[in-house]
């Protein structure tokens, strides 16, 4: 493998061999590669990987406490109620990555976040997914629905009135997919559903996937998504089973 040498080595005479201490681009595993940099550079500043998502650390700062840090690719989202402790998590990464502070997040990974901090209220949409799908299906025009299925709809395998090109039901139900694990769980069950005749897809089929899709659509001028909210004093929350 030939690469170039970085600006400032001359070794025109010198006869000798450089060895690569760090190979990303052009490389079979570069997204391995870098992610095990990262890890390792995030591990020896004193964070610790989730076990649930492993795109998220925490690191539990002597001062200013515990701080969350989202990872997507080489993008970071830091969090903590201080600013200082966003500051100290930059000034902890500057000193091994060259790091661009791209101030408050407004959107990341195509997800836009809102933050009420009146309301004490962040809300995360997907407005350009959204808007990308409903041009693809030629549905900019629809009339927004109000559930993302009619409780009198029965759909079943017929096997007539099939679809001339199925691909274009499995990439509707692909998109809906998407939204439905990142910011519409509401929409969840339909999609479900609509997922059991991917292999022989019908017009019925087709109407109630679109009726599906035209519910994000409602929603995607409003602000809809999924929200999340302090809550009011003197409110306990309750997980599963009862327990505080």
């Amino acid at each position: 493998m030939y690469f170039k040498l970085p600006d400032g080595v001359d070794d025109r005479d010198s006869g000798e061999i450089c060895r690569l201490n760090l190979a990303l681009y052009g490389t079979k595993q570069p997204r391995r590669l870098w992610g095990m940099k990262l890890d390792k550079e995030l591990k020896e500043m004193g964070a610790s990987r989730s076990p649930v998502d492993p795109c998220v650390y925490a690191w539990n700062h002597p001062v200013h406490g515990r701080v969350f840090i989202l990872i997507y690719v080489d993008g970071r989202i830091v969090a903590r109620r201080s600013l200082a402790g966003v500051k100290a998590v930059k000034s902890a990464a500057s000193g091994q990555f060259d790091v661009r502070d791209m101030a408050e997040v407004e959107d990341f990974i195509g997800i836009k976040v809102m933050r009420d901090r009146k309301a004490k209220k962040n809300t995360l949409s997907n407005p350009g997914h959204t808007a990308a799908l409903l041009e693809a299906f030629g549905m900019e025009m629809a009339t927004p629905n109000q559930t993302p299925m009619a409780s009198e709809v029965k759909l079943a395998k017929t096997g007539s009135d099939l679809l001339p090109d199925g691909n274009r039901y499995a990439a509707l139900l692909g998109s809906l997919l998407y939204l439905s694990t990142m910011t519409r769980p509401d929409i969840s069950f339909a999609v479900g559903v609509l997922s059991r005749f991917m292999s022989f897809p019908e017009k019925a089929h087709m109407r109630a996937a679109k009726g599906c899709a035209a519910l994000p659509m409602r929603h995607n001028t409003s602000g809809g998504g999924v929200r999340y909210q302090r809550a009011a004093a003197g409110v306990r929350r309750r997980g599963l089973g009862g327990r505080r």
